[in-house]
């Protein structure tokens, strides 16, 4: 395994024209992936569905996590540089941007009565999800998880749900401005019509999270993170009025919200996000349906629906290596 091997070293406001054709046929999903918190999507527009591959071969998830925290930056492993997925169907997907392609790793077997609500991608081929509580309502909501990118096997953290009011949230990983690392941001999700307690960071090794602040401008109480290669971080915001949605700069350090550009993604029941290669991915699904993928290129101000998943995915990760 390519990881096996890596981890035994270690560990602005702009016009938008939007492109959209007809939905091919998908399966529906089952019932509980629909209760993923969000403004339903006006829009059944599709182009293409991705090639998806079912191919898994897991590794044993006994030796799956070695050392974990290292020091300084991370290197990177070239054969790893792709778009992780979690569904709210417990799928876990490799997804390149490249090709379309749109891989099964496996399916998560994480030790918790709940479904996955957002997740972040480390450059150590680390994955972590965030659960939200199924219909049951056994499990508090936040349980955080970690998920090898590798084989989608899971293990628990030491992460304590609700610190700081953070019960469900948003996340994505962003360099460090030294370069000399990485940090994992979140943004909490409110509840529908209260806006978001704002931005905060996630120690990874006491897993203890740290409030950065209220964001400067709140225009939704839904945020999903991801960074581009420079460390800037970077925001993907659901407009409460059913328009789409927002790209939003985000100060990592105060949590203002430097600049912000309409994007017609589509205004959705679930949604993920990620930066990959200069350009942006949303992934939203209407009602809990199937999952459109979008693709704004802040380059020419585009978007394009550049394919689509038969699952409800819910949380988009990439690491934060640069993707030329």
């Amino acid at each position: 395994m390519r990881l096996g091997a890596r981890w035994l070293t270690i560990l602005l406001p702009l016009s938008i024209a939007a492109a959209c054709g007809a939905r091919s046929g998908l399966a529906p999903a089952p019932p509980d992936a629909a209760s993923d918190a969000g403004p339903e999507d006006a829009s059944a527009d599709q182009d293409a569905t991705a090639d998806v591959s079912e191919d898994v071969t897991p590794d044993s998830p006994s030796d799956a996590f070695p050392d974990l925290l290292v020091d300084g930056l991370a290197p990177c492993d070239p054969e790893d540089l792709f778009v992780y997925l979690v569904t709210s169907e417990k799928d876990f997907y490799r997804y390149d941007p490249a090709s379309g392609e749109v891989k099964l790793v496996g399916a998560l077997d994480c030790p918790v009565d709940g479904n996955p609500f957002s997740m972040g991608v480390s450059r150590l081929g680390v994955a972590y999800v965030v659960y939200r509580p199924n219909g049951l309502g056994a499990t508090p909501p936040g349980k955080l998880f970690m998920v090898n990118v590798e084989n989608a096997a899971c293990a628990k953290t030491s992460f304590e749900p609700n610190q700081h009011g953070f019960k469900l949230f948003g996340m994505g990983f962003a360099l460090n401005d030294d370069g000399q690392g990485e940090t994992l941001y979140v943004a909490e999700s409110g509840k529908p019509g209260a806006d978001s307690l704002g931005l905060a960071s996630i120690d990874l090794g006491s897993f203890v999270l740290t409030p950065v602040g209220p964001f400067s401008q709140n225009p939704g109480n839904r945020i999903e993170l991801t960074s581009s290669d420079d460390g800037k971080l970077w925001g993907y915001i659901l407009d409460p009025a059913g328009n789409g949605g927002y790209v939003a700069h985000i100060d990592k350090h105060t949590a203002e919200v430097l600049a912000v550009t309409p994007v017609a993604a589509g205004n959705d029941h679930a949604f993920a996000f990620a930066h990959w290669g200069g350009d942006f991915y949303v992934f939203t699904s209407p009602s809990g349906g199937p999952t459109k993928i979008t693709r704004y290129s802040p380059a020419d101000g585009s978007t394009t629906v550049v394919g689509s998943i038969a699952k409800t995915v819910v949380g988009a990760g990439v690491s934060t290596c640069s993707v030329k």
